[in-house]
């Protein structure tokens, strides 16, 4: 009996530890921040411009922007997910751009060479900060589409749950940060734990704009259903897409671009 209590004592002392090594070091498990630059002729050549804007509690901000080629386009404001950075989506943004349409890329505290940390509330003042830099530079709410990938659409939500848009358009987003916590460390009280939550699920009925869902629907780490749960639980208008046989990380080789820029043009011609 003693050798047992002992066993159990070890095995409840390792839990503990690794619960606490979870909590400590939980924002290393989400964010993965690459710290490349690119050169004032490296975005040249790809049709973007660099931007810094300013967000409470970072500092200057570096992003990539392209202006619309007229009025009638929309102005495409992109949170992208939390691996990489934007240097590595150039492609993406110059798909976006592709038929006319203005793009900021949003850079995030933490990547990209940015000051900051990554965290759930310097992530929605920077999406605040770029949303004002839009609206005082001229380009009017009616015109902005916010989009996202992944981690991102947190991001998005919030933000379009606050602020006034054309619309809305999510690829590959999830109810919240906390039940993907949970998903991914079934043995830990994960959901408890979480410090960035980004619950979408709680927000997105506060969304007053039209929606686009992009979704693969063999996505192996948000799972088509937790997607399709915070679909139904938005607002109309609303427009699902789902990519038949797409994962997580390859929707952009199957050509959701399309997708993306068809939608953002409708949200701002009001179709």
């Amino acid at each position: 009996m003693r050798a047992l209590l002992a066993s159990l004592a070890i095995s409840a002392g390792l839990y503990l530890v690794i619960v606490a090594l979870a909590y400590s070091f939980q924002r290393s498990l989400l964010y993965f921040p690459d710290q490349t630059v690119l050169t004032e002729m490296e975005l040249k050549d790809a049709g973007l411009s660099a931007v810094n804007i300013a967000a409470e509690g970072s500092g200057e901000l570096l992003s990539f922007w392209r202006a619309p080629t007229d009025k009638t386009k929309p102005v495409i404001l992109h949170f992208h997910g939390n691996g990489g950075s934007l240097a590595m989506r150039l492609s993406i943004y110059q798909a976006l751009a592709q038929d006319g349409a203005g793009v900021l890329a949003v850079g995030y505290p933490g990547y990209g060479g940015n000051p900051g940390s990554p965290s759930e509330d310097a992530f929605y003042a920077a999406a605040q900060a770029h949303y004002d830099w839009l609206i005082i530079n001229g380009h009017s709410a009616d015109k902005i589409v916010i989009a996202a990938q992944s981690l991102g659409t947190g991001v998005a939500t919030w933000l379009a749950s606050r602020n006034e848009a054309a619309g809305l358009i999510l690829e590959a987003a999830y109810t919240g940060m906390d039940d993907m916590a949970q998903r991914q460390f079934p043995i830990l009280p994960a959901k408890l734990l979480i410090k960035d939550r980004y619950r979408s699920l709680n927000r997105i009925d506060q969304v007053e704009m039209p929606l686009s869902w992009i979704h693969g629907t063999n996505d192996e780490l948000i799972p088509f259903a937790m997607g399709q749960k915070l679909f139904d639980a938005a607002k109309e208008p609303k427009i699902s897409h789902p990519i038949k046989g797409g994962g997580h990380n390859d929707l952009w080789m199957r050509g959701i671009d399309a997708l993306v820029r068809k939608d953002a043009q409708d949200f701002v011609a009001g179709r």
